[in-house]
């Protein structure tokens, strides 16, 4: 005899597929489909590559500069409130400064200073070579930035008198506060900078490989860690000491960040976000389908969301857990910024500068 089995209700076919889908998430190479958590809400195009990360105001609005030579400013809407022609290229990221203007540099060798609105209040040319990333303020006022003129460039806005720290090559890195009270800076003649807020050189830190645009990060008891392109994360000290690397198959052209957890994240040229462990240990990778260029970001929840080559925004827990991706309109190079209503705005190589609201909570911060 044929045992006839019941017919599953709607009850248990809907309780199958909430166990489906979390086991498909939690043990599953392929994410949740995350369209539905992101709204567009305005899409703008500029004649040229973004390669200059977006910055957002204390009023949400966002700037960023193009290769087409343009410095933009937007609403936190995505209403453009005004442009400006400058006579390079602006692949710098702007800084906000403690007077809450915006100052961004340009391949014109311009350093140009705005209101927050895209007003111009001055313009100064220091003769020191092009401007490749954001500035550092310390607090007497001092603009910090590397320079194709081989130095560290120190520009005293009270009186607009500028020196430069001599190096044999160009200094590519983008220099942070470390501690609140250590400056550091990454240089193409591969080493690191320290110098204190009285602009007084300490020490310097040797790796085996240019430091390209990537950010010294503060991490726990006065240390930092910084990517190169010897394919290395290292974890240092401010006396100038390295602690620790992790080696990667690829260049390190991102910042890493330091998560609430202790975690370090970070991207490779080798296609892979890394998340490791507070002593530099890994913890957990994931692939993408291309190189991995920008930075990391966390959204208000602990989210962290970055951004490859491959087009795709990538979403994960605090604990390395992919939770969905979004594909935009062209490679992302620059790292996106958060807007304090969990706007994301993205720029792509192809010129493109994306608002992208996300409307549920992806991540619990643990």
């Amino acid at each position: 005899m044929i045992r006839k089995f019941p017919t599953p209700t709607f009850k248990y076919n809907f309780l199958f597929l909430i166990i489906f889908l979390l086991s498909s998430s939690l043990y599953s190479n392929e994410p949740l489909p995350i369209s539905s958590f992101i709204q567009v809400i305005k899409t703008f195009k500029t004649d040229k590559a973004i390669f200059s990360s977006p910055i957002a105001t204390f009023n949400d609005n966002v700037i960023v500069g193009s290769h087409d030579k343009c410095i933009y400013f937007f609403s936190k809407t995505g209403n453009l409130l005004k442009k400006y022609k400058t006579d390079g290229w602006v692949h710098a990221s702007p800084t906000i400064l403690s007077d809450s203007s915006i100052a961004i540099g340009s391949y014109d060798g311009n350093i140009y200073f705005f209101t927050e609105q895209g007003n111009l209040k001055t313009k100064i040319k220091l003769g020191c070579g092009s401007v490749f990333t954001s500035f550092i303020e310390l607090p007497n006022k001092t603009l910090v930035f590397g320079s194709n003129k081989k130095g560290i460039v120190f520009f005293n806005r009270k009186d607009s008198t500028h020196r430069i720290f001599p190096l044999r090559k160009w200094v590519h890195g983008t220099p942070n506060l470390i501690n609140k009270n250590k400056l550091v800076i990454g240089s193409n003649d591969k080493h690191l900078y320290i110098f204190d807020l009285n602009e007084k050189f300490l020490s310097k830190i040797k790796t085996k490989g240019w430091i390209m645009h990537s950010a010294p990060t503060s991490l726990n008891e006065g240390n930092f860690a910084v990517g190169s392109y010897d394919k290395s994360l290292y974890i240092c000290n401010i006396n100038g000491k390295t602690i620790a690397s992790f080696k990667t198959k690829g260049r390190i052209h991102s910042s890493p960040l330091k998560l609430k957890n202790s975690k370090i994240v970070f991207g490779s040229f080798d296609r892979f976000v890394y998340f490791l462990k507070p002593d530099g240990s890994l913890f957990k990778k994931f692939k993408t389908s291309k190189k991995v260029v920008s930075s990391p970001v966390c959204l208000a929840d602990g989210t962290v969301v970055i951004g490859s080559y491959d087009k795709f925004l990538y979403f994960f827990s605090p604990q390395g857990v992919l939770l969905g991706k979004y594909k935009t309109k062209g490679r992302i190079f620059s790292t996106p910024v958060v807007l304090s209503d969990n706007t994301i705005v993205v720029c792509t190589a192809n010129g493109y500068i994306e608002f992208l609201k996300v409307n549920l909570k992806l991540a619990t911060i643990n």
